[in-house]
């Protein structure tokens, strides 16, 4: 019993370290010439959302977070289309949607979200990097 708690802790741990790693590697990848970030206003924090037509989460719950984040923050959202651009898609990392970058006004990406990511705390998110600058 006792072996079996530990391999499904150690399990947990190894995850854990890997989805780090992983998320550490798509916030390092430079992306200030990346084709997706060329309607970007500069100097603007923007949230670069990818999506699919069959998401139901994506059409309920994250675009309109998205909608009263540009509304209340002045938040530019780049929408893309996994399925109409799946190479953007892998090249940014995608597995799910929706997935949100948050990019700050020079075009660096400061956070990633796997999932849905609710107003609170994607405002709080542009926030942080705001009071850092």
């Amino acid at each position: 019993m006792i072996e079996r708690l530990a391999v499904a802790l150690i399990l947990l741990v190894v995850g854990y370290l890997v989805y780090r790693a992983y998320t550490g590697a798509q916030l390092a990848r430079p992306v200030e010439a990346d084709s997706l970030l060329r309607g970007r206003m500069p100097g603007i924090p923007a949230v670069l959302y990818f999506t699919t037509p069959t998401c139901i989460p994506c059409r309920t719950i994250q675009m309109p977070a998205l909608t009263r984040l540009h509304d209340e923050l002045g938040v530019q959202v780049l929408r893309v289309d996994a399925t109409e651009q799946p190479e953007d898609a892998d090249r940014w990392g995608v597995f799910s949607a929706p997935t949100t970058f948050i990019i700050d006004g020079k075009g660096k990406t400061h956070a990633v979200n796997h999932g849905v990511a609710d107003f609170e705390k994607l405002k709080h998110q542009i926030n942080q990097l705001r009071n850092a600058h």
